[in-house]
């Protein structure tokens, strides 16, 4: 198993997005228990998106992985304190 996987998250998280990445970040963690995640771009997140990072924060710590977030833009930090997770997205 590789020591990281590093993960791009793109520009949409979003329910519109969300079955194609949770794929992507299922294979991810197929290959490391440690992800890095690349949110810097993204522009748009919703409850859907966030979900999708939360079962996965989850799942991570279920198999004693961490979670890396690379430079989470402003618009997924507002939105993880809007639904009142980033505490335990660890984006706070």
């Amino acid at each position: 198993m590789a020591a990281k996987t590093s993960f791009s998250c793109g520009v949409s998280l979003d329910v519109t997005a969300a079955t194609a990445l949770q794929s992507r970040l299922q294979k991810a963690l197929k290959k490391s228990s440690t992800i890095e995640l690349k949110v810097d771009a993204v522009e748009k997140a919703d409850t859907a998106g966030l979900q999708l990072l939360l079962a996965l924060a989850r799942e991570v710590g279920d198999v004693g992985g961490r979670l890396i977030w690379k430079k989470p833009s402003k618009v997924l930090i507002d939105a993880a304190c809007l639904l009142g997770i980033d505490q335990e997205l660890g984006l706070s």
